[in-house]
């Protein structure tokens, strides 16, 4: 827009008198200077509004894959969109008519009873997930013909597989960048381009694979664990070393410490913020920045800026805040990489990866005790405070109240 029209349209936004005063009135050269810094403000907020516009209608929309990309990383880990649907409606159902889901718990046993419960439940809490992702989600399942489903579905599940299958490979060559470079060194070194020399048979990955219940220190027990001897069975707990702060579990307070571990902090961070974000995070990020000055936070947040202000987290609308889902996400790509499979597997080598998902997610949203609530939201609180450390700055700087405070004090006052 050339400035001689922009000057036009902002005459048209001043009032009729101020126009007509402009354009005939003599003016003095105070007047003058007052109102070529108006017309400079002008021209540059229509400017800035145009350039805004152009770019909005560069903007391509998105193909219904590309949405979908969103969906293993907050959503659910893995399974079919179409079964997702189904179990939400089958809780559904259930909170409405009790009675009528008695027949889906025929010939069950009391716990499995409830463990099909909790299904639906985290099912409908995925669905509630997967509508804020997708807000025309809702309106599309309740509209479209099965032909039209069929297909959005399957759209859908390409993009969240692909995106799924990207973020495995890419942690695995982050892994092996991160452990080639930690003390101890690994013998051998860890190959990024593959994780066929991982796993329990490698001191490394092994130590880290390796559940809280035993201790890999002990050559006996690790001899036994490698060999899969009777009572050595790892496959069947999912309290591996990986997520542990210091990568250390004490097998009688299995609480202390979960979900804390650096490494852990690294993997979410590449998948969420940027690769380049990792780096932020200290071996010892449990104890690191926990009575962290505010200004020190920002000066993080500051340096990360422009880095990230295109990021995964932005995309999926997370507003600065780490999410059950997304940890428990980041969890199981962790694990998986310190395996050996050459891609996805929901069960791999016996170790069923989508229970494991369930067991980390369940912690958050499906607490036992009022108190065991609170723990679980204080770890979120740890965690959204070292990914997102300038939002935890702007919540602690909200002054409203403080100022509401002097007003009051002010206008009560003879």
């Amino acid at each position: 827009m050339a400035p001689s029209s922009l000057r036009s349209h902002a005459l048209s936004l001043l009032p009729s008198s101020s126009s007509s005063r402009i354009e005939s009135n003599p003016i003095d050269e105070t007047d003058g200077q007052m109102n070529a810094a108006y017309w400079k403000r002008r021209f540059l907020v229509l400017k800035e509004e145009t350039n805004t516009s152009k770019k909005r209608k560069g903007e391509s929309t998105p193909s219904i894959g590309q949405i979908g990309r969103g969906i293993r990383k907050i959503v659910f880990i893995c399974g079919y969109i179409k079964d997702l649907v189904l179990e939400a409606d089958k809780h559904a159902e259930f909170i409405e008519d009790v009675d009528g889901s008695m027949d889906d718990f025929d010939g069950l046993t009391e716990e499995q009873v409830q463990e099909l419960k909790r299904d639906w439940e985290r099912s409908h809490k995925a669905l509630q997930e997967l509508c804020c992702l997708l807000p025309n989600f809702h309106k599309k399942i309740n509209e479209g013909s099965p032909e039209e489903l069929f297909e959005y579905y399957s759209k859908l599940q390409i993009g969240a597989n692909n995106a799924r299958s990207d973020d495995l490979n890419r942690i695995r060559e982050c892994l092996a960048e991160w452990l080639n470079h930690a003390q101890p060194t690994p013998s051998p070194l860890l190959v990024k381009e593959r994780r066929d020399n991982r796993g329990l048979g490698h001191d490394v990955t092994g130590c880290f694979l390796c559940p809280a219940e035993f201790e890999w220190e002990n050559l006996e027990v690790r001899a036994k664990l490698r060999a899969g001897e009777e009572g050595y069975d790892w496959l069947s707990s999912y309290h591996a070393q990986a997520f542990y702060s210091n990568h250390k579990a004490d097998p009688q307070r299995l609480e202390d410490g979960f979900l804390k571990s650096a490494l852990l902090v690294k993997v979410y961070k590449s998948i969420f913020t940027s690769p380049s974000s990792a780096a932020d995070v200290a071996d010892d990020c449990e104890s690191e920045q926990e009575n962290e000055p505010a200004a020190k936070a920002a000066r993080l947040s500051q340096s990360r800026k422009k880095a990230t202000k295109c990021n995964v987290a932005s995309r999926l609308h997370m507003n600065d805040k780490v999410t059950p889902r997304s940890v428990a996400y980041a969890a199981v790509l962790l694990h998986y990489n310190l395996q050996t499979a050459e891609r996805w597997f929901e069960i791999y080598g016996g170790f069923d990866y989508r229970a494991l998902y369930n067991e980390i997610v369940d912690y958050f949203e499906d607490v036992p005790t009022p108190a065991a609530k609170e723990r679980a939201q204080n770890l979120m609180d740890w965690w959204t405070i070292r990914v997102f450390p300038g939002a935890a700055v702007c919540r602690q700087s909200n002054t409203s109240a403080s100022r509401k405070a002097m007003r009051e004090q002010c206008a009560a006052r003879v």
